[in-house]
């Protein structure tokens, strides 16, 4: 399926009225360039590497309870978490561990492109840079009780560079205010 996907730099969506609340922050565990439909921004690279802005959901099927209408399409990127919320996601981290991020590891560009792309949709939806209102896919395994690497577990975005130490619930806190930083400069 092909989805509407723009350069970084000329990503300007016309974003919908509508109430959102949250936003969530993922990695997809996939390569690059695959887009995974489970959210509504993927931030990826295009065939000549450049970053690109990918739309694969459209944002007014999550503003709603999604759970009184299970059925109606949404993007269901978070476990019970997904009314009135957006997840957006850097594609990557195929095969990674915490201590090897694997041949697709998070960049530095990449990850200030899924801050920009964060910044933005909080300021058009008025949604707070702070743990509340953001937080990476870790963070709500983490209050939810599914963090960690097994296969029904969570650790997206838990840490920003592979480090040999066990993987701890501090590593997940400490990802995420590092990204909330990264956002409220863009912002």
């Amino acid at each position: 399926m092909t989805y509407p996907s723009w350069k970084l730099r000329e990503w300007a969506p016309d974003l919908p009225e509508g109430r959102i609340d949250n936003i969530y922050i993922h990695w997809s565990a996939h390569d690059y360039r695959a887009v995974f439909p489970a959210y509504h921004f993927c931030v990826a690279l295009d065939d000549d590497g450049e970053i690109i802005v990918v739309n694969t959901h459209d944002v007014r099927e999550n503003m709603r309870n999604v759970y009184e209408a299970p059925d109606e399409p949404y993007a269901a990127h978070t476990r019970k978490r997904n009314s009135f919320a957006l997840g957006i996601s850097v594609m990557g981290m195929q095969g990674s561990k915490p201590d090897d991020f694997g041949p697709y590891p998070l960049t530095p560009e990449l990850i200030d492109a899924l801050c920009l792309v964060a910044a933005k949709l909080a300021s058009r939806y008025r949604v707070s840079v702070d743990a509340e209102h953001i937080m990476t896919h870790a963070e709500a395994a983490l209050h939810d009780g599914y963090f960690g690497t097994e296969p029904q577990q969570r650790w997206d975005i838990a840490r920003l560079q592979p480090d040999p130490r066990p993987l701890a619930p501090q590593d997940a806190l400490d990802a995420g205010e590092e990204l909330r930083s990264r956002i409220r400069r863009f912002s």
